[in-house]
């Protein structure tokens, strides 16, 4: 099964809030949330806003990451933003990743290879990383910024 994540070449934040202090803060405005990137398997595509969508679930990006790298054989990963609000199951059976979720149409299911769904996903992390930084947000200013920090330790 392929499992593939679009990053939005032209995604960019604006202007650096000083009053911003995480990594939801500094992607919840306005401006983020009229621009998207797609989650695409099978033949199903979801378009999800780098704002209210996916800000609040970095960190269950990352704990989904260890997890996998920790080879925890089950684990649950919930996405809590209203738009996108998702309880993933995963198992992991040899090189693969098996996902399964209620959705607000139906059940669905996926497999995928491990080393691709944590490539996939880290290409969404190092792009919302260096967005980040480009607009003057670092460990300094949102205290949750070390989630994104030394992203290479996810790479096989």
């Amino acid at each position: 099964m392929e499992f593939e994540i679009i990053i939005n070449p032209n995604f960019r934040i604006g202007i650096r809030d000083p009053e911003d202090t995480t990594i939801s803060e500094a992607l919840d405005n306005r401006y983020v949330n009229t621009q998207y990137f797609t989650m695409k398997w099978n033949n199903i595509s979801l378009s999800i806003n780098y704002g209210t969508q996916i800000a609040e679930g970095i960190s269950d990006v990352i704990k989904m990451l260890e997890a996998i790298k920790n080879k925890e054989e089950r684990f649950v990963v919930t996405f809590p933003s209203q738009a996108f609000f998702e309880t993933w199951i995963c198992k992991i059976e040899k090189c693969d990743i098996n996902i399964d979720w209620d959705s607000r149409d139906d059940y669905r299911s996926i497999t995928v290879k491990t080393d691709l769904f944590i490539k996939e996903w880290l290409k969404l992390l190092h792009q919302l990383r260096q967005v980040l930084v480009e607009t003057g947000y670092n460990g300094a200013n949102l205290i949750d910024f070390y989630l994104l920090k030394n992203l290479e330790r996810f790479h096989s």
